[in-house]
């Protein structure tokens, strides 16, 4: 195999012995390509020695790429040959997909990373090995970090009258005026009284945590910690050390470690967006919620769980199955009790509650009085399909918030972000429509009752003035006039210029 040497290698100003090979140009133009990825590149050849190592690997590992190229990895890295994925992959010819690695470089830098490695072939020779390794140095401290911080705040405020146990919400939270979450929170009421596994689905800002942590505080598990991880947002391999912990010796640097199942101890686990686990890891979950016990990642003992496993999907389980990210046989093992949430558009009653409890809150915060949105705005919060749910209306308010005037009490669309204005704006027009529609009619007697609606509706925002509501509808002030005698509109008392 050609040994790649890095443009770093070389004296700057030396003139290589191989320039205007059109091979060699290729190998130049690959090498600067892998140089641009934010993944760390390592290449190999099939006695192990380092022939490419990219920029990214050597700022992850903080080692110098000119040192590396042309060593063996046992004299780069604290690894055994028969440890090593890479001198695996030439032996064997296996791959190696999303692998934790957790090293010591040589020069005794700690490094956490996840990595693929496959072997590279040539007429049924295997001439080495690569891997593309990404970083998980920094997500590992901090998950970490944010664990023992969950775990002393649970510890620390036991005898508080607060929850004290990792949870923010109860059920007095989930702020609501429809049947359909009224019959949703009877439901998990009962579920709070069972220990049975919990599988809680509905789209990305419908409030799953808050349902999820209100039934941990229900439940009679209520003293013991409340644990959750996203599944969606750690990388598979680091994920199964997390959730199973570690024995000393699993790996390189691997340290014992308990992991989320033994620290939720007699609480509740929650696994959110579980529809984002590996089939794989999601196997070895399935014998967990069977069997009821489990192995830390490289250790023999077998360990009880005792925690409740509450877990959530962002849409219907079933639709995860049929896509093949969620395994059946887990399902029915985690969904012995189901809780849907149904997403904001489809429970409209609820909007004008959690605008008026989302006013209170943040009016508190920013120092604001008696405020209230505009009808014409609280009637497009109702149109509006609200894709981010109870999460982007909650942003809304915020922001809206935000950007009144001392002594503004009403919220009006000159408020939203410049990002959602034209579309509510779009909502409350198909409103003016949708109520020509059920006013039934003929065309023309349809046209005319939007034409009406969104005069008064320019005409208010200008205080009846004629000339300032004509510039705002793009006519002649005469044009608006003869409008408004068509169709039976009076400026107001604000009018007249």
């Amino acid at each position: 195999m050609r040994r790649i040497v890095r443009k770093g290698a070389a004296a700057d100003g030396v003139r290589r012995k191989d320039e205007g090979n059109p091979l060699a140009d290729r190998l130049a133009m690959l090498e600067s390509a892998l140089d641009a990825v934010s993944e760390g590149v390592i290449i190999t050849d099939e006695q192990g020695r380092i022939i490419y190592y990219n920029q990214a690997l050597a700022k992850i590992e903080g080692l110098d790429g000119t040192r590396v190229v042309g060593r063996y990895l046992t004299d780069v890295y604290q690894v055994m040959p028969e440890k090593s994925e890479h001198l695996a992959a030439t032996k064997s010819g296996r791959q190696f997909q999303e692998v934790a690695k957790h090293y010591f470089t040589a020069d005794g830098r700690q490094v956490s990373l996840v990595a693929s490695t496959y072997p590279v072939r040539r007429e049924g020779r295997i001439l080495g090995a690569f891997s593309v390794c990404r970083d998980v140095t920094r997500l590992k401290e901090l998950l970490g970090e944010s664990l023992r911080l969950q775990k002393e705040l649970w510890a620390g405020d036991r005898g508080r009258a607060a929850p004290g146990n990792g949870t923010r919400y109860t059920f007095a939270d989930l702020v609501h005026a429809s049947p359909v979450m009224q019959n949703l929170l009877r439901q998990a009421e009962k579920a709070a009284r069972t220990d049975c596994p919990v599988l809680v689905y509905g789209e990305t800002g419908t409030g799953k945590e808050v349902l999820v942590q209100s039934l941990h505080n229900a439940s009679a598990r209520r003293e013991q910690p409340f644990v959750g991880i996203n599944c969606a947002a750690i990388p598979d391999a680091l994920l199964e050390s997390l959730l199973f912990g570690t024995v000393k010796g699993a790996f390189t640097g691997a340290v014992d470690s308990p992991g989320l199942l033994e620290q939720a101890g007699g609480g509740t686990l929650f696994l959110d967006e579980i529809n984002s686990m590996s089939p794989a890891l999601q196997a070895k979950l399935l014998r967990v919620v069977q069997e009821r016990t489990f192995r830390r990642v490289g250790g023999r003992q077998e360990i009880t769980v005792q925690c409740r496993i509450i877990s959530s999907t962002n849409m219907d389980p079933w639709q995860c199955i049929r896509k093949g990210t969620l395994r059946e046989d887990l399902y029915y093992r985690l969904a012995v009790l189901t809780l849907p949430i149904p997403p904001l558009r489809e429970r409209p009653e609820d909007i004008e509650a959690l605008v008026n409890h989302f006013i209170n809150q943040y009016g508190k915060i920013y120092g604001q009085g008696r405020v209230r949105p505009a009808p014409e705005l609280q009637e497009a919060f109702l149109r509006y399909h609200w894709p981010g749910n109870v999460r982007e209306l909650k942003h809304v308010i915020e922001s809206c918030l935000v950007m009144l005037e001392a002594g503004e009490e009403v919220i009006t669309f000159q408020h939203l972000p410049a990002c959602l204005r034209p579309r509510l704006t779009r909502s409350k027009v198909s409103g003016y429509v949708s109520a020509a529609l059920r006013s039934g009619g003929s065309l023309q007697q349809m046209l005319e009752e939007v034409e009406r609606q969104l005069i008064k509706e320019v005409l208010q925002k200008n205080q009846g003035n004629i000339t300032r509501a004509a510039g705002a509808l793009g006519v002649l002030r005469q044009n608006l006039q003869y409008r408004m005698r068509r169709l039976g509109i009076k400026a107001g008392a604000g009018g007249g210029d």
